[in-house]
Parts: structure tokens; sequence; C-alpha cells
């Protein structure tokens, strides 16, 4: 055997490996939360509203503060499967919105806890996570297959 045919073996065997990392992220659910005291609930057409920035306020008025997940393949997921748009674009329609006042920057979690700590502590907050990720401390208004 040649180093050549080594090296695409392991690189074969290397990938076969990261296929079930691969595949349950790529399957994993999304949770869109909220804090658990809130009764808040959206229809998965408000919600896709709320992250492209066409709607700044909950239905009752208040302001929404969109706080964005750390986690870049769960990021594009949920903007491809809720909002239809991608990431950029959202992000883009965000800082529109910020810098003409019409609403508030988002806020970023590094990780779940992260967001699940700000939605909790921010008023009008919504996020999204790993629905394996939700726990009491927050409420789930819409699951993201």
């Amino acid at each position: 055997m040649t180093l050549r045919t080594l090296f695409r073996a392991g690189v074969a065997a290397a990938a076969l490996l990261m296929l079930p990392a691969l595949s349950s992220s790529a399957s994993a659910q999304i949770s869109v939360i909220v804090s658990a005291s809130q009764s808040k609930t959206l229809t998965e057409a408000q919600i896709a509203e709320i992250f492209a920035g066409a709607s700044t306020t909950w239905p009752d008025g208040t302001k929404v503060q969109i706080v964005e997940n750390g986690d870049a393949i769960l990021t594009q997921k949920f903007f491809a499967k809720v909002v239809k748009k991608p990431t950029a674009l959202v992000r883009s329609q965000w800082t529109k919105l910020a810098l003409s006042g019409q609403g508030a920057a988002p806020k970023k979690g590094a990780d779940a806890a992260a967001v699940k700590d700000l939605v909790k502590k921010s008023p009008g907050a919504i996020g999204y996570i790993n629905t394996s990720d939700l726990d009491d401390s927050v409420k789930e208004i819409l699951k993201v297959p």
C-alpha cells in the first residue's frame, strides 16, 4: 500500500466516524423559547416575522428582544426552516432596525445556557435552542423539526 492509499483510507474512515455526529445535529429539533413566566403564544408565521425583523413588538405591544444562539449551524438551520431567509440577510435587517431606532439589536448567547439565561432576564425576549437543552427555566412556544 502506498502512502497516498493509506491517507485516503484514513480520511474515509474519519468521515464515516463523523457521520453519526453530523446526522444527529442535523436532525436535532429546535425549540423557540420565551421566559417561563410569560403567557405569550405565537404562530410559526408570527415567530418568523419577529426573527425576520418584520415585527418588533409582541401582540400585546411589548418590545421584542431577540436572543440569537451562538451555534452557527443551529442558527443557519433555524433561519432556513422558520424565517426562510439566509442568516446574513436577517442580520442585515436587524442592523437597519437597530440603527433606525425601530428595534433593539439582538443579544447573543454563546450556548444554550446563555440563551436561556438571557431569555429569562430580558423583558420581551425570544430565543431558540436545541430541544435537547430545554428545561423548566424557559417556556417552549414552537418546536421546529
